[in-house]
């Protein structure tokens, strides 16, 4: 294909490209409720460095001498890297369990964000909540837009949330 159509396929490579990053635009909510997120990200970081440098030696004869391919190389590295915590993540989120966890509810407040701030006579809506639990010394912050999910729960007290708990045991909460 790529000798007999080379637009259709850097076409087809271009729209894979835009929608691997529409799915990573969605995936960042996902991110900030990720309990363990760094562990996630480090982790897939360096998965995606190791399949890098796999497909590399599979493909040595196509890359040499290395000094000749030098920009298709780092096209794999670096690609690999920023795309692997995408997948890391969705395949942690789906593959999971489901389940609740409990948590000590510390606070839920309303935040506002807006591309190019508030407009003069704008009426300001709530663009989504923050909530700040507790579990044994650390304290998570969780946001979601939908509603506020806890109005009338007082600091200290005890509350479950949806948590998926990941294929790499990375927890999700799956609060939207």
């Amino acid at each position: 294909m790529l000798q007999r159509f080379p637009r259709l396929f850097s076409l087809t490579l271009t729209l894979i490209f835009f929608g691997l990053i529409w799915l990573y635009v969605r995936e960042f909510p996902v991110f900030s409720n990720t309990i363990g997120v760094l562990k996630l990200l480090v982790g897939a970081g360096f998965a995606g460095l190791i399949l890098a440098f796999v497909l590399l030696f599979g493909f040595r004869q196509r890359f040499s001498p290395v000094s000749q391919h030098l920009p298709e190389v780092m096209f794999i590295l670096v690609v690999s890297m920023l795309f692997m915590p995408l997948f890391a993540s969705l395949l942690n989120r789906h593959f999971g369990e489901k389940g609740f966890d409990s948590f000590v509810f510390v606070a839920e407040k309303p935040f506002v964000a807006s591309g190019y701030g508030i407009l003069k006579g704008e009426k300001v809506k709530t663009s989504g909540y923050r909530l700040t639990v507790q579990e044994h010394e650390r304290y998570l912050m969780f946001k979601y837009k939908s509603q506020s999910f806890f109005p009338n729960t007082k600091p200290g007290e005890s509350v479950l949330l949806p948590v998926s708990k990941g294929l790499f045991g990375i927890r999700v909460v799956t609060l939207k």
